[in-house]
């Protein structure tokens, strides 16, 4: 079974692909072939998602710079005036000093005492003094001044001259360099403006062909479905051919006390126990428990049934609730992942086989995920973002195999402790929203010495998922590269990065940093924000120098820019793009008014029970929100819209709502502070009274009540 190969979107010609192959029957309910508009689709749904990140992730980086720009625009402004009123002071200051020293001239020449100075220099201090010079009370005291002062005020004249002098000189310096600061943010907003024109255009452009390329997605599982569970009769049919009984699961618990004619089966060199093998015309055929096979059986019985959170059956399953399904009644799985992984003997990934119950997570995430094993890397599991039972690909962060026909573990098996995100990532999903908790991080290269290269998203046949996993940062060898947030080390040297640096910052987020010329931490070392871990190189798969950063969230990569703008991003549901989901995946809640379909149901009976308690119709003003509306908000209203691409509005489970709840401390939305969060319905803390944006009228669905 290979688990090497990395989930990632997959390129081909899907419409010729699915004309030459029939798709055969699949238990009861024969697959109806694809439509003609789907097998003629140029692109795939898979395609479309990569050129909308793309897009996307063009936008942000245009977005950012812009940010940056307009940011240091008024840092210059804000220097530039301050260096002037400086100039300013100091300029009085200087024509002060020498006003006194013209008046100690003045009156040196008035009484005849002897100046140091020369010609020009008493010229210069006596042409600001006044016109009067004669009142002078007592003369020998102006004597015995001038005599102690006059040099000393003529030092202090001439320095606050030259001080006046290099203040104006800075100050028109810095003015210079705010107008340039100012010209540059302008074109960088027309820029922007240029982008949102050419993004709003793209997404116009795939919107189209998204509900046709749903639907080939769809056709696209229904055939995978139907071509694993085709694989798993062709063994059973072998079986049945060669005359093999399978046995019980006890008699193949040991592979050293096989009952006679069955020898063991090796991977790697090495007995697999609870699997045998025997030899027939030539050929090794392996042999599974009864219970084994009865389990996998099960579990494709399931395949297509709707995912349901937590549920059990028989109509929808939740992740376990397939599994727990599936290896009845041989043994009854507990009721939680964490406490599954205890209770069954784990085996090397090298000798995982169908049937093996395999658990997802993280040390730093908990175990959030669970599926039984097939071969060709694939297992059968109630996914939460494909909205069924599935099969699926073995995800990167599988964390252990079980196989319960070996009972209970030789050594105890303890589970990584959940985190407070584990419910993020359930059942093969990720959250719609993830905040880091820290704000904007550190970017990891210093200011100056980068530039912005290949975006997370863009297809290519140089990447072996098919498309950029990351954002590519080009500078030169030896550029210091930087943790951009708290965490702890892993040092790793595959092929494709040379030398990577993988930082765990816990609850199912990790960023990568590869191709480097030198790594300059270890193994489980705590670094911070901004701590030095190595330097830029052109290391394993590169075409020159530059760092390949990725973030992953729960061993998914997403587009690093929002969360390098702003600590935190919103990722993906059900393979779709951010403003980029299908009509068809959505469901109405009146008005024209879309949202996610549990959000909607979720919403509706929100609304219920205001309309039983205030005998009004809950009052919206906007739900779900398309990339290109977000996009046209944003030119309109930088300071108040998100960063395309982010918003909740784009997943659908956002509203503005209005009548009363846009203002705090008002009947109606003290109402919704106490009652919304039982339907699921929170209002954001950023979005609180006293937070740095008041958006009394916002509100995001959260984990459902019943969860």
């Amino acid at each position: 079974m290979d688990l090497g190969r990395r989930r990632g979107l997959r390129f081909a010609a899907f419409g010729t692909l699915l004309a030459v192959v029939a798709l055969p029957a699949y238990a009861d309910d024969p697959t109806p072939p694809p439509p003609a508009s789907v097998t003629d689709v140029n692109r795939s749904l898979e395609q479309l998602q990569a050129e909308a990140a793309a897009v996307q992730a063009d936008f942000a980086k245009a977005t950012i710079a812009y940010t940056k720009a307009l940011k240091d625009a008024q840092t210059a402004e804000a220097a530039a005036k301050k260096a002037e009123a400086s100039a300013t002071v100091s300029k009085g200051k200087a024509d002060e000093e020498r006003r006194q020293l013209g008046l100690l001239t003045a009156q040196a020449y008035q009484l005849g005492i002897p100046t140091v100075m020369g010609t020009e220099s008493m010229l210069w201090s006596l042409a600001p003094v006044a016109e009067n010079l004669q009142e002078i009370a007592d003369r020998q005291t102006a004597i015995t001044q001038l005599g102690s002062t006059q040099v000393s005020q003529y030092r202090t004249a001439m320095e606050a001259e030259s001080e006046s002098i290099r203040l104006k000189a800075e100050a028109t310096t810095k003015r210079a360099a705010a107008n340039d600061a100012a010209a540059k943010a302008q074109d960088l907003s027309k820029q922007v403006q240029q982008k949102a024109a050419d993004a709003s255009a793209a997404m116009a452009d795939q919107t189209s062909d998204l509900d046709v390329a749903s639907a080939l997605s769809k056709q696209l599982q229904l055939a995978r479905n139907q071509q694993a569970l085709s694989r798993w009769q062709t063994y059973l049919t072998e079986l049945t051919t060669a005359k093999i009984t399978p046995p019980a699961a006890a008699v193949l618990k040991n592979p050293s006390k096989l009952p006679a004619g069955l020898a063991p089966l090796t991977r790697r060199g090495a007995a697999v126990p609870g699997v045998a093998s025997v030899a027939v015309a030539g050929r090794t055929v392996r042999v599974m428990s009864a219970e084994t096979i009865r389990a996998v059986n099960q579990a494709f019985s399931l395949v297509g049934k709707p995912y349901g959170v937590a549920a059990t059956g028989p109509d929808k399953y939740g992740c376990l609730g397939a599994a727990r399904v599936a290896w009845q009644p041989y043994t009854t799985l507990p009721n939680l992942v964490g406490k599954v992984y205890p209770g069954y003997q784990a085996v090397p990934n090298a000798q995982i086989q169908p049937g093996d119950l395999l658990v997802m997570g993280s040390k730093s995430l908990g175990l959030v995920h669970i599926g039984i094993a097939l071969d060709n890397g694939e297992m059968i599991a109630a996914d939460e973002a494909k909205g069924s039972v599935v099969v699926t690909t073995v995800p990167d962060n599988l964390y252990a195999a079980l196989r319960p026909t070996l009972g209970a573990p030789a050594k105890p098996q303890v589970a990584p402790v959940a985190s407070s995100n584990s419910y993020a990532f359930r059942c093969g999903n990720t959250a719609t929203s993830y905040n880091v908790g820290t704000g904007a991080w550190t970017w990891p290269l210093p200011d100056g010495t980068y530039e912005i290269g290949t975006p997370f998203g863009q297809s290519g046949s140089m990447w072996a998922t098919g498309f950029h996993t990351g954002q590519d940062f080009p500078a030169p060898v030896g550029t210091t590269v930087r943790a951009v947030t708290p965490g702890v080390v892993r040092v790793e040297h595959p092929a494709w990065a040379g030398n990577l640096v993988r930082i765990d910052h816990g609850d199912g987020l990790e960023t990568l940093y590869a191709h480097l010329s030198r790594v300059d931490v270890r193994d489980g070392q705590q670094v911070t924000a901004g701590q030095q871990i190595g330097a830029v190189g052109t290391e394993g798969n590169s075409t020159g120098p530059h760092l390949h950063f990725e973030v992953r969230l729960g061993g998914d990569p997403v587009n690093p820019m929002p969360f390098l703008a702003t600590g935190s991003a919103s990722t993906g549901w059900g393979g779709y793009s951010n403003g980029m989901i299908p009509a068809g995946k959505l469901c109405g809640i009146g008005g024209g008014h879309m949202l996610r379909c549990d959000a909607a149901a979720a919403y509706l009976q929100l609304a219920s029970a205001y309309r039983a308690q205030f005998g009004k119709t809950l009052c919206i003003t906007d739900s779900y929100r398309s990339y290109a509306s977000q996009v046209d908000l944003y030119a309109r209203k930088p300071s108040l819209a998100a960063l395309p691409g982010t918003s909740n509005h784009g997943w659908g489970v956002a509203v503005d709502l209005c009548g009363g709840i846009d203002r705090y401390n008002t009947t109606q939305y003290q109402w919704m502070k106490s009652h919304a969060p039982a339907y699921g319905w929170l209002h954001p803390a950023w979005a609180d009274q006293g937070g740095n944006r008041e958006e009394p009228w916002h509100w995001e669905f959260g984990n459902p009540a019943s969860s």
